[in-house]
C-alpha cells in the first residue's frame, strides 16, 4: 500500500466526528484505539495534533454546511450535538433511511473535503492496484486508437 502524505482515512474522520466534543475541549481523543497519523504539525508551528483536527473538521463542516445543509444537520445532530435519533427524525419531519443516506453523504463529503487531491489519489491507486489488467487494456485501447 503506497503512502499519501497528508492522506486522512476515513475511518479517522468518523472517529475525529465520533469524538468532536473532546477535539473541542481540546483533549486527546481516548477511545482506546491507536491511530497511525501520516502526518501533521511539526513541533515549530505550536499546534497540537488534535487542534489541527478540529481546525481541519470545522473547514470541512463549514462547506458542508453551504454546499449539502441536509447533511449537515444529519451530521449536526448524530455526532456535533447528539440527540436521540427519534428527535432528530422528528425535527427534520424525514425516515430513519433518508437520515441515514443525509449522515453518509456528509460523511464522504467531509472526507472528501479534508483530503483533497488525497482522497482521489488514493481511490486511484487502489483502482490500478484492484484491476492492473484493466490499466493495461486501458494503455492498449489508447495504442491502437493512434
Amino acid at each position: 500500500m503506497a503512502h499519501i502524505e497528508g492522506y486522512v482515512s476515513k475511518k479517522n474522520v468518523i472517529r475525529w466526528l465520533e469524538n468532536y466534543g473532546s477535539l473541542e475541549a481540546g483533549d486527546q481523543i481516548d477511545d482506546g484505539k491507536v491511530t497511525i497519523v501520516n502526518s501533521g504539525p511539526k513541533n515549530a508551528d505550536g499546534v497540537s495534533g488534535s487542534r489541527m483536527n478540529k481546525i481541519m473538521l470545522d473547514q470541512a463542516l463549514g462547506q458542508l454546511k453551504k454546499e449539502m445543509s441536509f447533511s449537515f444537520y444529519c451530521i449536526r445532530f448524530h455526532y456535533i450535538r447528539p440527540i436521540l435519533q427519534k428527535e432528530a427524525l422528528r425535527i427534520l419531519n424525514i425516515r430513519r433511511p433518508v437520515f441515514i443516506r443525509g449522515l453518509v453523504q456528509g460523511e464522504e463529503f467531509i472526507y472528501r473535503e479534508i483530503n483533497g487531491k488525497a482522497a482521489e489519489e488514493k481511490a486511484r491507486l487502489e483502482g490500478l492496484q484492484a484491476a492492473p489488467g484493466l490499466l493495461l487494456a486501458r494503455i492498449q485501447a489508447v495504442k491502437v486508437e493512434a
